[in-house]
């Protein structure tokens, strides 16, 4: 109930009442009972609501059962009018709604279409580059904002308001030893997230599909912090990143006992324990992230002829991605000595003369 109060407000709500009916199941025609009914209309009446939310996804048929009542089936549904920008003949204020819906929904569908065009080329560019990319995930307010500015050195915005980061951010790291991989902050997740929803942020998540490695930023803190994990789960795999390789990082761990740490590391020895608004952690999470998306290096010896424009290439790509030990040049040809991170090294065979 306070995440669908969060989430009334974010979207510029007041919340005046909320309303608790505990059933086996829900009534098949009205959701909840005929009597829970009628009180809920007598409150909406009392404080004068004009929204009414509800912590579940309705049927169409318990729709049109709950909207007459609660708002009025009487002049209030079924004004007419004319005119430009207004009701046709016969339309009722109910279908006036709905056409509206459909006409914003069609420019939001746009929108996004215009955004994923948007990242695709991003991200088509940043694989050429041969620059890895992190991915933040977890359950909104876990922290992956302040992860994020942590890591990065920016300032995007941090709130406990529900969804402020709705459009992907992303930013390079260079490691102390020149290495980069850049880093993508993503929508907060929430529990049974509606289906078209998870569908409107598919662009948004689209930046997790395509990442070499996902962060799920958890609130070790969070009472619920199980439902939370599992609903993050979720969401990854409705979007096809369930086969993401991903790495479970627990946030706010300067609020648990010595003893509650102790146990969440014997409970997941692989995870990383950090907290992001204090740096706590963080120096172990990069050396971490490394090792995962293949950032560690190896040193070989490179062969290339400087005559040749490709060769060229792959000299300056060795300086961009690697750090140089040696460069010499003998009888025409150049010799590197260099830590070439290990994802790189395939793009580099032809070149490699030993190790």
């Amino acid at each position: 109930m306070d995440e669908l109060a969060g989430l009334a407000q974010a979207a510029g709500g007041e919340v005046v009442l909320r309303i608790l009916q505990e059933r086996p199941k829900p009534d098949p025609s009205t959701f909840l009972g005929a009597g829970k009914v009628k009180e809920l209309a007598a409150c909406c009446a009392e404080t004068d609501a004009d929204l009414v939310i509800v912590d579940n996804e309705l049927t169409p048929a318990q729709l049109r059962y709950l909207l007459p009542r609660l708002v009025g089936a009487g002049a209030a549904l079924s004004r007419l009018g004319g005119g430009i920008g207004t009701r046709g003949p016969g339309e009722t204020k109910l279908e006036t709604d709905r056409r509206r819906i459909r006409t914003r929904l069609h420019a939001v569908t746009e929108d996004i279409e215009r955004v994923r065009q948007r990242r695709a080329q991003l991200r088509e560019r940043r694989h050429k580059a041969s620059v890895p990319t992190v991915a933040l995930v977890g359950y909104t307010n876990a922290g992956k904002t302040t992860l994020f500015n942590g890591l990065t050195r920016a300032n995007a915005a941090a709130s406990d308001a529900l969804f402020v980061t709705l459009d992907p951010l992303v930013r390079q790291i260079r490691l102390p030893d020149s290495r980069e991989l850049l880093v993508s902050d993503t929508v907060g997740f929430i529990d049974r997230l509606p289906h078209a929803l998870v569908a409107a942020f598919r662009a948004t998540l689209e930046e997790v599909v395509e990442a070499d490695l996902a962060l799920h930023v958890i609130d070790a803190a969070a009472v619920d912090r199980d439902r939370r994990m599992a609903a993050v789960r979720q969401v990854l795999e409705e979007v096809g990143a369930g086969n993401v390789p991903t790495l479970d990082v627990y946030n706010k761990c300067d609020a648990l006992s010595l003893d509650e740490r102790r146990r969440l590391q014997e409970r997941d020895s692989s995870a990383v324990s950090i907290s992001a608004l204090h740096g706590e952690g963080i120096a172990e999470l990069v050396d971490t992230i490394a090792a995962q998306v293949a950032l560690d290096v190896r040193r070989v010896t490179l062969t290339f002829n400087p005559e040749v424009a490709s060769e060229r290439d792959r000299i300056a790509r060795v300086y961009r991605h690697a750090r140089v030990v040696t460069h010499e040049a003998h009888d025409g040809k150049v010799s590197i000595v260099a830590d070439v991170p290990r994802r790189l090294l395939s793009r580099l065979e032809g070149a490699r003369t030993g190790r």
